[in-house]
């Protein structure tokens, strides 16, 4: 059951990097490929592929998959990244392609073959992702095997670490030409003085696997820290304390702000819809209370649905469903932006009351069910700290903690869109006073930047996958 349910967590929590969630888009990183043959009769029958990321990544994964706390990731968190992984590679051929031909003017052929057995492991504190490529191609002395690692939607970069040459059958060589994301593997006969290669252990040492960085700034850098604070917590809270619910209020109300204060359209979404409409601070305090209230009744929706309909759920979850979900809210802040934009000319056509009239008719333009679109359409891609939290309080029972922690990471998300609202409707305000002239040409700004935005997201949701 809890294995199902973290098919939703994998897929919501790396899914958001189109958005630039501050949990995620922290690296893109690169994976060191170390090819194993597998070879019989002069045939070679299987390619075994081996992906090896940096510590950094490997820390970066745990943040997101360490449900119980343990500071490791355990086999069936194990299981979880590699579903993760094949989900996104699975449809793009693991992102490699694989060709060969005769020197010195042979026709190149695509090898074709299956990928079976992938797995996910740690080896020296680092994570590696393997599968085996199934083929069948005779191996010939001058016989050119060209392999090309790409991912043309930049999540992952690529670096092979093979080379030199190693014998693979009695006589017969494979000498390595490595240059980053390609390699031609030529298969030579007799002596050959080419270096022999190194062993996995020191080719990967040689490769400064560990020198890519992860671009955390202030609010990555807290984010993270209260995130895995709160896991921590929950995992080690077995009595319920005054210290512990006071300690798990803190941090997920720190964890809804840093949350929301990082990359995002909920805040220019926000901003922009002020800036068109105006408002005061009760009506931006109560906007912000709704973005941070459908958030968190979106992952709390998201995690219940996947406990009680989880052969009808899970089977479909896919980041083709975050792409939808993202489709989704971009269309509803398209329309709503085209709605305020036809609203805002019948205004100008029909209204014969002085620009900044306050009168019941005037104000009575501004509907408050814009308002609740808004919000949905900022909120409907669930938190995945959210969801987090109550994935690891319901596999430990802490209802009532998972409850208490959802409330005060809204509070915490509310403050930043609160400010946002207020940064909005007090620019409309300083435009409208001091410019009265440009009033609606403010305005139309302010629903034009919604509908940019919107039409950006609808653009990026294809280009949305896991890791």
């Amino acid at each position: 059951m809890i294995k199902r349910i973290l098919i939703f967590l994998v897929s919501v929590f790396f899914t958001t990097q189109a958005s630039a969630c501050a949990l995620c888009a922290l690296m893109t990183p690169t994976a060191h490929i170390y090819l194993d043959f597998n070879t019989t009769q002069e045939e070679l029958n299987s390619i075994k592929v081996s992906w090896h990321f940096s510590k950094n990544f490997t820390d970066l994964t745990l943040e997101g998959y360490d449900l119980n706390g343990n500071l490791k990731l355990d086999e069936d968190e194990l299981a979880e990244v590699n579903f993760a992984m094949v989900d996104y590679l699975q449809r793009k051929n693991y992102l490699m392609k694989y060709e060969y031909y005769d020197m010195p003017d042979g026709k190149t052929h695509e090898l074709e073959g299956e990928i079976i057995d992938s797995k996910s492991s740690l080896v020296d504190g680092r994570y590696v992702f393997e599968f085996i490529k199934k083929v069948k191609l005779p191996i010939k002395d001058n016989r050119i095997l060209k392999i090309v690692a790409n991912d043309d939607e930049g999540y992952f970069n690529f670096s092979f670490l093979n080379s030199g040459k190693s014998m693979i059958l009695d006589n017969l060589y494979a000498i390595y030409n490595s240059n980053l994301n390609a390699t031609f593997i030529e298969f030579k006969k007799g002596n050959i003085s080419t270096q022999k290669q190194k062993s996995l252990k020191s080719l990967i040492k040689n490769s400064n696997i560990d020198s890519e960085k992860v671009s955390k700034n202030f609010i990555d850098e807290y984010g993270l820290k209260t995130l895995k604070k709160l896991k921590s917590l929950f995992a080690n809270s077995a009595e319920f304390s005054f210290l512990t619910i006071f300690s798990i209020i803190s941090i997920s109300f720190l964890y809804g702000f840093f949350h929301a204060a990082g990359p995002g359209h909920a805040k220019m979404l926000t901003t922009s819809y002020f800036l068109a409409n105006g408002g005061n601070y009760l009506k931006s305090f109560i906007f912000s209370l709704k973005i941070g209230i459908f958030h968190v009744i979106g992952a709390f929706l998201l995690v219940v649905v996947s406990m009680f309909g989880v052969d009808l759920v899970a089977s479909s979850v896919s980041s083709n469903n975050i792409s939808l979900t993202t489709k989704v809210s971009a269309i509803i802040i398209i329309l709503v932006s085209l709605f305020l934009f036809a609203d805002k000319i019948k205004e100008i056509k029909g209204n014969t009351h002085q620009t900044g009239c306050k009168c019941s008719s005037c104000c009575g333009h501004k509907k408050s069910e814009n308002e609740w679109f808004i919000a949905l359409s900022a909120a409907i891609i669930p938190c995945p700290g959210t969801i987090l939290v109550f994935v690891v309080a319901f596999n430990i029972g802490s209802y009532f903690l998972s409850f208490i922690s959802a409330i005060f990471m809204a509070l915490g998300m509310s403050v930043v869109i609160f400010l946002a609202a207020v940064i909005g409707f007090k620019a409309n305000k300083i435009g409208t006073s001091k410019f009265k002239n440009l009033k609606i040409y403010i305005e139309f700004f302010g629903i034009f930047l919604m509908l940019i935005l919107g039409v950006f997201m609808f653009l990026i949701a294809d280009k949305i996958g896991i890791l």
